[in-house]
C-alpha cells in the first residue's frame, strides 16, 4: 500500500512524491490554498502522514489549524510539526509570526483531540547542544522552559503525534 503524504506548506521544497498546499502562487503545491480558511478542500480521514514545518506560527488560529490537520489525517496516520521555539530569536524575527510556541502550548493544543505524542524534540544550536542542554531540556521540558529557557534558548520544537483510532 502507498503511503499518502501531504505537505503542508510544501513551497518550492515539496516532499518527493506527497500531494503540497500551500498559498503561495509560486510554490510547487498540488492545492493552492489559505491555511486560515476552513475546512481545507481536503476529505476527512484521506492522508496517512502530514508535515507541516514553520507554518502554524504565521497563522490566525493555531488550535484550529490543528484541528483540521486532525480532521485530515487517518486514524493511525502521523503528524510531524515544527515551529521555532518561544525562546528563539528567530520566533521574533518575522513580522509574520503571529504566535510564539514552547512545548506545554503545543500539549494543551493537542489536549482536546485524538493525537497522542509518539516523539517531541526541542533543538538547540550547537554551543548549548555541546554543553548538553539539550538532553536536560528534553529529558524534563517543564523544568527547562519554566527555569532555564532565557538563559539557554531553543532554536525549534518538534512534534510527532499520531491519531488514535477511537474505534479499536
Amino acid at each position: 500500500m502507498i503511503e499518502k503524504i501531504l505537505d503542508v506548506g510544501c513551497g518550492i521544497n515539496k516532499i518527493p512524491g506527497s500531494t503540497g498546499i500551500d498559498i503561495d502562487e509560486k510554490s510547487h503545491a498540488d492545492i493552492k490554498h489559505d491555511f486560515n480558511v476552513y475546512p481545507f478542500p481536503i476529505e476527512d480521514n484521506s492522508f496517512d502522514k502530514i508535515y507541516a514545518k514553520h507554518i502554524i506560527e504565521h497563522l490566525d488560529d493555531p488550535q484550529g489549524f490543528i484541528n483540521e490537520l486532525t480532521r485530515i489525517l487517518k486514524p493511525g496516520g502521523t503528524l510531524f510539526m515544527e515551529t521555532p521555539h518561544f525562546s528563539s530569536y528567530v520566533a521574533y524575527s518575522e513580522v509574520q509570526h503571529k504566535f510564539f510556541f514552547s512545548y506545554f502550548l503545543f500539549i494543551n493544543l493537542i489536549r482536546p483531540l485524538p493525537l497522542e505524542i509518539v516523539n517531541y524534540e526541542i533543538t538547540f544550536y550547537k554551543t548549548y547542544r555541546m554543553l548538553g542542554i539539550k538532553a536536560l531540556a528534553n529529558w524534563r521540558p517543564r523544568t527547562y522552559e519554566r527555569f532555564w529557557t532565557f538563559m539557554f534558548p531553543a532554536e525549534n520544537l518538534k512534534i510527532f503525534l499520531k491519531k488514535v483510532d477511537n474505534n479499536m
